[in-house]
């Protein structure tokens, strides 16, 4: 099966087990009760608020951690154009660890943390995000 329209390979040049040690790390991290940082509101919401041409419609802090936040473009996306936009404002909010996936077709959701020895020197902490995208 082809991964993009004009895939004549059909496969990769190698596994990716090189990113796997950074990737233990963070679900490691992310095992650690208390690693969910409090106080989304106050820690993301002014950074998500604050980003051109996106407007928040709502949040809520789910019991499982996740901070729900829904938005809209304030001009219409489509396409791959989309998934880099709802990407650019994650990114506002994104520490050393940063991980975003595409979940189902409006919905992205997002982990991103500081492990232990990140620069500049916090305690290690994380954030769960499901951005929930609505037309503009």
């Amino acid at each position: 099966m082809r991964r993009w329209d004009d895939d004549e390979r059909f496969t990769g040049l190698c596994d990716a087990a090189a990113m796997l040690p950074a990737v233990r790390q963070l679900e490691e991290a992310m095992r650690v009760d208390g690693w969910v940082t409090e106080d989304p509101d106050a820690h993301l919401l002014p950074h998500l608020r604050a980003v051109p041409g996106w407007e928040v419609l709502g949040e809520r802090l789910l019991e499982d951690g996740v901070y729900e936040v829904a938005a809209r473009p304030v001009e219409p996306l489509g396409g791959i154009d989309a998934h880099r936009a709802a990407i650019r404002l994650l990114s506002t909010i994104a520490e050393p660890t940063f991980l975003v996936r595409q979940s189902a077709e409006n919905v992205f959701d997002c982990v991103t943390g500081v492990m232990p020895g990140d620069p500049p020197g916090f305690a290690s902490h994380g954030h769960l995000v499901r951005l929930i995208v609505t037309g503009p």
